[in-house]
């Protein structure tokens, strides 16, 4: 999973139930730096808190990764191009067997 498309996805579940950070976190239960480090792709959420945001929030978990709802074509090929080039070789090999499943 990628912290900083997380982040951004966090930031735009917030901005788009117009919360501030301080106001998220309140909601949340945890520090407004925790909320900063998980937008700006420093740290990773834990699930019990993604999981107390939704609910309190009234919004789906899954809904902090449905990512593609604004990725154009392009975005999606640099998004999976610069995980994979990320990946040790062995990864990329389960990688490319995974995308080759999705292709049947």
């Amino acid at each position: 999973m990628n912290k900083k498309l997380l982040g951004k996805r966090f930031r735009e579940i917030r901005k788009k139930l117009g919360y501030t950070q301080e106001k998220f976190a309140e909601i949340a239960g945890i520090e407004p730096q925790s909320i900063s480090k998980i937008e700006s792709g420093k740290n990773f959420p834990l699930l019990s808190n993604l999981e107390k945001i939704a609910n309190k929030l009234d919004i789906e978990l899954s809904d902090f990764f449905i990512y593609s709802h604004k990725a154009d074509e392009t975005e999606l090929k640099n998004i999976l191009n610069n995980t994979f080039d990320s990946l040790p070789q062995e990864d990329k090999e389960k990688a490319v067997k995974i995308i080759l499943a999705l292709k049947l």
